[in-house]
């Protein structure tokens, strides 16, 4: 999702008032023609002078040298006002690319200013300012993922820049978000790195307004000082040390350093509040309104309240493409229903209001949710700022049960076959203020993929088998590559399916590649057919011709360790909610006289570290089965679980299972007849296949 920021030099220092959610507007209306270009003016008054250099040398091996980075905001009237200035040095030929500078801006919301740009050389200062031509651009950065913003580039190429020289820039931009317009909301982020230079931040309001401020433990700043009428808070970091590494395994929140945020919204129900009537407005249809008509038509062909949920989900995934064109108040506020109807296109905003406005005419209680399309970790330590949010869902009360809906995924067909959210937390929208709330995280129930081989090993082990491999994925992922499917040639496709089950089974000599995508169930089918020689070439074959059964062992997870420098008690964020599994048929010949396939493995399910590891194998008649899966069942898990963790490992075996011929004889074992886990006429598509233990294949009752 697109978010409007500002990143004088990225690499020093970041200060984004307004990173705002993602959005599709009406139509852009006109904007004062200063707004389009970049206005040479002096320095706003409330500006001080940069910060003097250091005496610190310059890195050996460095390219560039921040002499100073001075950025300074000032949260008044006119809206978010971020000054920025740095002074440069060139050290090496790679740093000339420097030279080219840019200013960007949204030209809807606030205006681009140039105050000062200078050519340093031998000490001799070259003024630039006044007949500096920039060329101003609209460059859709995102264009290809569907995202227009309107944002302005201009663009200026420093003359005769040589290795040596240095370049001193300052600049204003200005944002007023028109949905927002009396709120002031910021981060600010220090350097992240340890280089020799002068860094400022300097934050101002004046004085009165209700800004609250917060910084992260590893800044030290003293309390905001009154400077006229001015509040101001300042902080200057002179050839910083680089700040603590990140913990290893820590969750994001965790990793955190160097940031100052500020805000005038008390609490998150404020913003909840300030944000509700936006999205109340725009769901409205008019009288007579098509969508009415659309609604009708769900309510028409089924009564059951998750069903008509779910022809309502599909109705907004599959009729409205997603774009995002944060376009005039598009920032911020979602596109009327009966525009994105008209449209056929909407971003996520428009999306939300079109599924509330249909659930609402369907009897569905509903209400937008602001969440981080990241995941979130940490939302509720900062301050309330609509900024900390790109992606909006809806969450639906059916039959008795919540559920997190999101009209800009492609494929869901069915509400317990949705795939569990990385969201983690969300803030509703509504009337009188929601407060900010720990989403569920249910242990995911429906793996994201399965990957099934089918091994005719009929002619001989020790032949060339007849090979079909599967893969199955389902929702916006097997949408998202049906559609890239559909857009390439066919020996494209092909070449692609091929070359992925080449690393996932290296051993398989690819024939026919194929997919299929069946739009009832979003279910796409990615097949390969070949043939392969089972077990390792190279390696001599054993007396009893053993092999290892393909995709049937499971690598252990590896040892959680952390420098003892680092916080042992923090806990360790897993790759929740991924969910995967494999299932192999391998069909035998009948063994030779005296002789009998003996098959080699245990069952098991162990839960480790927050992970499921689950395996059951069968052999019978000639035909081996096996099945396993991988699911991390929660986003983190604590210290005392990591030190169990390591403790299990040493009894852990996954290997693959194996197979073999044995001698038979009287009294001789035999393989323990095992319940076969599936059969031929398992439907790998459909929810409850056999990935996981039966106790757990049902979907949570927080439906999310």
């Amino acid at each position: 999702m697109q978010r409007p920021d500002m990143k004088p030099i990225a690499a020093a220092f970041l200060l984004a008032p307004m990173i705002a959610a993602p959005a599709m507007a009406a139509s852009p209306k006109a904007l004062p023609a200063s707004n389009r270009q970049v206005q040479v003016v002096p320095a706003p008054a409330w500006v001080v002078p940069p910060p003097t250099p250091t005496e610190q040398a310059d890195l050996p091996t460095a390219a560039m040298r921040f002499v100073y980075v001075d950025n300074q905001a000032f949260a008044g009237p006119a809206g978010l006002e971020s000054y920025s200035a740095y002074r440069i040095r060139l050290l090496k030929p790679e740093a000339l690319a420097l030279g080219t500078i840019t200013l960007s801006w949204l030209p809807d919301a606030g205006s681009a200013r140039l105050h000062a740009l200078r050519l340093i050389r031998d000490g001799k200062v070259t003024d630039l300012t006044a007949n500096a031509k920039f060329e101003v651009i609209q460059r859709e950065s995102n264009l290809e993922a569907s995202m227009l913003d309107g944002r302005l580039t201009a663009v200026y190429q420093v003359p005769g820049l040589q290795v040596g020289d240095e370049i001193e820039i300052a600049q204003t931009v200005t944002i007023k978000d028109p949905t927002l317009p009396e709120h002031r909301s910021g981060l600010a982020i220090l350097p992240q790195g340890g280089v020799p230079g002068a860094f400022r931040t300097r934050i101002a309001w004046p004085e009165g307004a209700a800004i609250r401020w917060q910084a992260t433990k590893d800044v030290e700043v003293a309390e905001p000082s009154l400077v006229g009428a001015n509040r101001v808070l300042s902080v200057e970091l002179r050839d910083p040390a680089a700040p603590e590494e990140p913990v290893v395994g820590a969750p994001p929140r965790y990793s955190i350093h160097r940031l100052i945020e500020f805000t005038d919204f008390a609490r998150w129900p404020e913003l909840s509040a300030r944000l509700w009537p936006l999205y109340d407005k725009t769901s409205r249809p008019a009288p007579g309104s098509p969508i009415l008509a659309e609604a009708a038509k769900i309510a028409a062909a089924t009564s059951d309240p998750t069903r008509r949920a779910e022809m309502a989900l599909r109705l907004v995934q599959d009729r409205i493409r997603y774009v995002y064109v944060g376009l005039d108040t598009g920032n911020m506020t979602p596109a009327s229903v009966d525009e994105t109807w008209t449209r056929r296109f909407a971003d996520c905003k428009g999306k939300t209001v079109l599924l509330i406005a249909i659930l609402r005419e369907l009897g569905i209680a509903a209400e937008p949710m602001l969440v981080n399309s990241n995941g979130g970790d940490g939302l509720g330590l900062r301050l309330p700022n609509p900024g900390l949010f790109d992606h909006v869902i809806v969450r639906a009360t059916i039959a008795g049960k919540p559920w997190l809906l999101d009209g800009t995924r492609l494929g869901d067909r069915a509400l317990d076959l949705l795939p569990v959210g990385a969201w983690r937390e969300g803030l509703p929208l509504r009337e009188g203020g929601g407060e900010l709330e720990k989403l569920p995280t249910p242990s995911p129930v429906h793996p994201q993929a399965v990957n099934l081989l089918d091994i005719d090993a009929t002619a001989g082990i020790d032949q060339p088998a007849l090979v079909t491999a599967r893969r199955i994925l389902r929702g916006n992922d097997a949408a998202s590559l049906a559609a890239w499917f559909a857009t390439v040639p066919a020996d494209q496709a092909q070449r692609a399916i091929k070359e992925y089950w080449r690393g996932e089974e290296p051993w398989i000599e690819g024939d026919k590649a194929s997919w299929k995508l069946d739009e009832d169930s979003g279910i796409l089918t990615l097949t390969l057919t070949g043939e392969g020689e089972l077990g390792d070439p190279d390696e001599a074959k054993t007396e009893n011709g053993s092999v290892d059964v393909p995709a049937s062992g499971l690598t252990a997870p590896s040892r959680l360790r952390r420098p003892r420098s680092q916080d042992q008690t923090l806990p360790w964020v897993t790759a929740y909610p991924s969910f995967n599994c494999w299932a192999t048929t391998l069909r035998l010949p009948p063994p030779p006289a005296n002789q009998r396939w003996d098959l080699s493995g245990e069952p098991f399910d162990k839960l480790m570290g927050g992970v499921g590891y689950w395996r059951r194998l069968s052999l019978a008649d000639n035909v081996v089965r096996t099945v396993m899966s991988r699911r991390f069942q929660v986003p983190e898990i604590s210290a005392a679980q990591a030190t169990e963790l390591n403790g299990q490992l040493a009894s852990y075996d996954g290997s693959a299972a194996t197979l073999s011929l044995r001698q038979t004889f009287k009294g001789a074992a035999k393989w323990p007849q095992q319940p076969q886990p599936f059969s031929d006429a398992t439907d790998w598509t459909q929810g409850g296949t056999p990935c996981a233990p039966a106790q757990n294949a049902k979907p949570s009752a927080a439906g999310q």
